[in-house]
């Protein structure tokens, strides 16, 4: 069955860190970390909803300004997720700029900004049409670990630690809707817009007596009228969603593993930093980062399908097949011992 998120690297795993998930059947996408994004084009930039930002070091955050450039002036609202200090790291960002010709644009841009801590979400918005002055300021609960929940998937976070708080995160797509086609072909169903209505239906969890508007022909104007039970029956097959996470810059101790696994337990996708080689884990401890076996062991340990490693130190730029061997062969439980 086809995936209906894609993710993949910003860069490479020598450059800065950055995950974009791309959803296949809508323009749309979603974006952790903003460091060096000059090499995703302004139309996918433009798609992008929501970013998430692990921390503001200047690898993981000076690509603000570029998403900024892009999508001004195209009313757009995008929502940022970021630790500690967040709301005042954006405003910074914001005030770097002079904004006194705003009021010339019909159509704004929208920024809203939600600060993560262990208890609470500090959220504001910051409005082009306002020179981007921070607004509608407000605090709500944080609980379950949950910043991002909509019928198709969710956003799950961690605060772990790098000497300032660094979230970590884990896409979990609810479940996957696959429409046989075979069966649209027998029933003469033509495909078309009505099946992401289908799909969305199911998402929402509209009642099986909901009724679809079918075309009769494809782009034709006659339709029937089907129940959504029905149409479940005919042509819809459901299965486990993906999970896909992310892990930057982070160490490796007991209390931060137990984080880590548990974030990212049973994800079909676990992309995780590797700076450092194992002979290296006395730096890594000193930098608050991980190495290429501790990437393999959380990985492990959490029961991931597969494994990517990036984020690798320049000074490795030679020694990149160690890093992923050595990730590959913890990953894999080849070590004849484990810490």
């Amino acid at each position: 069955m086809k995936p209906a998120f894609h993710p993949s690297l910003v860069n490479h795993p020598l450059g800065d860190p950055g995950l974009l998930i791309q959803f296949l059947y809508q323009k749309r996408a979603l974006l952790f970390d903003l460091g060096d994004i000059s090499r995703l084009p302004s139309s996918t930039l433009l798609k992008v909803s929501h970013v998430f930002v692990s921390h503001t070091h200047i690898d993981h955050f000076y690509g603000f300004d570029r998403l900024l450039r892009v999508v001004f002036g195209r009313d757009k609202t995008i929502t940022l997720f970021g630790p500690k200090d967040f709301l005042s790291n954006v405003e910074g960002k914001l005030r770097g700029f002079t904004w006194n010709l705003v009021d010339r644009y019909n159509e704004s841009i929208t920024l809203d900004v939600v600060e993560v801590h262990p208890n609470r979400l500090l959220k504001a918005s910051f409005r082009a049409i306002d020179k981007f002055k921070p607004s509608q300021e407000t605090e709500s609960p944080f609980e379950k670990g949950v910043l991002l929940s909509e019928p198709e998937f969710s956003i799950e976070t961690a605060i772990l630690e790098h000497r300032v708080p660094c979230l970590g995160f884990a896409f979990r797509e609810n479940f996957h809707i696959n429409i046989r086609k075979d069966r649209l072909n027998e029933l003469g169903y033509p495909p078309g817009p009505w099946l992401n209505e289908l799909k969305e239906a199911i998402y929402k969890g509209e009642t099986d007596s909901f009724i679809i508007r079918v075309p009769k022909l494809l782009r034709g104007k006659e339709f029937n009228e089907i129940s959504l039970g029905n149409l479940k029956e005919q042509l819809v097959l459901i299965s486990p969603g993906q999970k896909i996470s992310y892990i930057v810059d982070t160490v490796y101790n007991e209390a931060n593993k137990k984080r880590i696994v548990d974030l990212v337990r049973d994800s079909d996708v676990f992309f995780c930093e590797s700076p450092f080689l194992a002979e290296e884990e006395e730096r890594g401890r000193d930098r608050c980062h991980l190495t290429s076996r501790q990437a393999g062991l959380l990985g492990r340990e959490a029961g991931v399908k597969r494994l990517e490693v990036f984020h690798f130190s320049q000074k490795h730029s030679t020694r990149t097949d160690q890093l992923y061997q050595e990730a590959e062969d913890a990953f894999k439980g080849k070590e004849t011992s484990v810490p």
